[in-house]
């Protein structure tokens, strides 16, 4: 027999905004971090404190180890990432065909053109950190010169591999 228990709605309402507090808090912390290292990501480095905070979403910093995936082939997903600290291989098929550096930004061509993930990334390093956003595209009319300014710094990126990529092809 189910026994039914009641609970008490204010003790309800206590615990939901405890946790919506400690998850707003846990947020504002990450943004923190994220903030000591906007200057060295150069796809939001012009962009202002303020309004960063109202264009990016998902936030969160990632660890990884040797041989995890960040991304494989084919998967949906719109995150960004920045590495902090380590390096990843890049691999089409079972071929590597590039490496990512600390200090590197990828996944931004999905996350821009809602398109399946070209390539696996995987951890090369024993340890890697990785910062992981989302764009907040709700708030295009509130946002528009910071989303237009991130949009601009993700094409010359893209457009920066594709140079890149072109001159190693042409090498060969």
């Amino acid at each position: 027999m189910i026994q039914q228990i009641q609970y008490d709605t204010d003790e309800i309402q206590k615990f939901l905004d405890a946790t919506k507090n400690s998850k707003l808090n846990e947020y504002n912390q990450t943004m923190q971090k994220l903030l000591s290292v906007q200057s060295r990501i150069p796809i939001i480095s012009d962009i202002d404190p303020t309004e960063l905070h109202q264009i990016i979403k998902k936030l969160k910093f990632m660890q990884y180890s040797f041989k995890d995936f960040i991304i494989k082939e084919g998967d949906v997903s719109q995150e960004i990432f920045f590495i902090l600290s380590g390096e990843c291989h890049v691999f089409v098929g079972n071929k590597k065909v590039g490496a990512i550096p600390t200090g590197s930004t990828f996944g931004e061509a999905a996350a821009v053109f809602s398109t399946k993930r070209n390539a696996s990334v995987v951890c090369s390093s024993d340890k890697m950190t990785a910062l992981s956003f989302g764009i907040n595209h709700d708030n295009m009319d509130f946002c528009a010169p910071a989303l237009a300014s991130l949009y601009k710094n993700l094409a010359l990126q893209i457009n920066t591999k594709l140079e890149a990529m072109n001159q190693s092809l042409t090498k060969k």
